[in-house]
């Protein structure tokens, strides 16, 4: 984990006029709004009694009381009151007692906190030039990760998977796997990729779009504030000016859990309907991811690329663009050092913050450790080894390997609604052949009662319209 990088830390909606307490890079902090609607992140640990200052009292001077003793605290990290002694300056009462806080600001809907103690020489927070442009219309979701951030983001950070995991072929392509060609190229503070595809053609409303064979251009920017991924796809075909637009936003919560956000952006179909079949669309893919992330291992990612690791042409390009970002932050001596982080439970984690910065001294809680510049004992990207398979003359024929699959895709993989989970679960217990043919009938069934969503119910509905008994799986 990274510090001095911007993170979103929630959406500016979930934040109204009561404290809320969030947890990222694996320590508590809590967010809150001044009397003019300013937002402030500090430290959620009072240091006191180590008490969470969220579950304390909002005041209309715009200071955050806790909930133990009533220690004022200002959206600077400064303790304003020690109300058993209203008489004398906090200072006087307890000498040094102060919190840390966190440069924050809004922009695009979002709460960014700077966590470091440096917030000047962090990357900037990217332009959005789609927000307030009513060309566009954009729906969110946000849900956490059972997997660490390094992994949540390498599954999108990779276009060999679109065929592999989501179906999505390389049409134009004489091998449907292969990911066409593509160039990578620095920006100052992240990295882009564009690609031009013959994608397959899409089903139901979304073969409208183009025409069957017509190419599209794809364009993956990343930049480091956020850990932000934007993905843009020219969907109605180059030149239609017709995008499908997403944008990533990566929050480690600790070493091993990741709050993902998303906005998905659209400047076709307009109307509000169709908002539900957008983020449909964009939520079967991002559920697929997910599931893969959460089953990789090992649970916490290392500081760094493996060593040992084995890296591909076509599979591995972006992600190792993805590390030489990281490996510049760790230069900066910005990255935490995993290995001497105590375990939660027996200490307080605190992000380094700027009035720390300033005066080191006299500090409750000590900050996380971090790496220093120059001490990192992972190898440098460059130095990794990498198969550059373009300039290798193939050693076997160019349809090897084809064939069948003894079992066929699995139910993720055939939905194209959102399903309940013990309603999928239940299709996966059915045997593979038939799988599709339950899956195609259930979303059928959901279409034709107006929902986009397919629910055990409505799986036990269908099996007694069939000829009654249990419903698949169910056994």
């Amino acid at each position: 984990m990274y510090t001095n990088v911007w993170y979103v830390a929630g959406f500016s909606k979930d934040l109204t006029n009561a404290p809320l307490k969030v947890t990222m890079l694996g320590a508590d902090l809590v967010l809150f709004r001044e009397t003019d609607g300013t937002a402030r992140c500090i430290s959620n640990v009072c240091p006191h009694r180590g008490s969470s200052l969220a579950e304390g009292i909002l005041y209309k001077d715009g200071t955050l009381a806790c909930p133990f003793h009533g220690f004022h605290f200002n959206g600077h990290g400064t303790c304003t009151l020690i109300p058993s002694r209203r008489d004398h300056d906090a200072q006087v009462v307890a000498p040094g007692i102060r919190t840390d806080a966190y440069a924050t600001v809004e922009k695009y809907g979002l709460i960014w906190v700077c966590l470091g103690d440096d917030p000047d020489a962090a990357s900037p927070i990217f332009d959005m030039p789609e927000w307030d442009n009513d060309e566009f219309r954009f729906t969110s979701n946000e849900e956490i990760w059972n997997a660490d951030y390094h992994t949540s983001k390498f599954t999108n950070l990779d276009y060999v998977h679109l065929p592999v995991v989501h179906g999505i072929l390389f049409q134009g392509n004489e091998n449907p796997i292969q990911a066409p060609e593509h160039h990578i190229t620095a920006t100052e503070h992240g990295f882009q990729s564009v690609m031009r595809v013959t994608p397959a053609p899409s089903e139901g409303v979304w073969s409208e779009l183009r025409d069957k064979d017509a190419k599209v251009e794809s364009v993956l920017k990343f930049f480091i504030p956020g850990f932000t991924l934007r993905g843009q796809v020219e969907i109605g075909g180059i030149g239609s000016g017709e995008f499908n637009i997403f944008y990533e936003f990566t929050t480690p919560i600790d070493e091993h859990r990741t709050m993902m956000r998303h906005y998905f952006l659209r400047n076709y179909r307009m109307e509000a309907d169709f908002d539900a079949e957008h983020t449909r669309r964009n939520l079967q893919n991002i559920h697929q991811d997910k599931a893969l992330a959460e089953a990789q291992r090992p649970l916490i990612a290392g500081t760094g690329p493996n060593p040992n690791g084995i890296y591909t042409h076509d599979e591995d390009k972006l992600m190792l663009a993805y590390w030489g970002l990281m490996e510049g932050l760790r230069n900066k001596g910005w990255q935490i050092d995993q290995e001497q982080l105590v375990d939660p439970a027996r200490a307080v984690r605190i992000i380094p913050s700027p009035n720390r910065k300033a005066n080191p001294a006299g500090w409750v809680y000590a900050p996380m450790p971090r790496i220093a510049a120059g001490k990192a004992t992972v190898p440098s990207v460059r130095d990794l080894n990498f198969v550059d398979i373009d300039h290798i003359k193939p050693t076997r024929a160019k349809d090897y390997g084809k064939s069948e699959p003894v079992v066929p895709r699995d139910a993720k993989s055939k939905a194209t609604l959102e399903w309940e989970a013990a309603a999928l679960a239940r299709i996966e217990k059915a045997p593979g052949f038939v799988q599709p043919m339950i899956i195609k009938n259930a979303e059928a069934a959901a279409r034709a009662n107006g929902s986009n969503f397919v629910t055990v119910k409505l799986l036990e509905e269908l099996q007694a319209k069939q000829g009654g008994g249990a419903a698949p799986g169910s056994a």
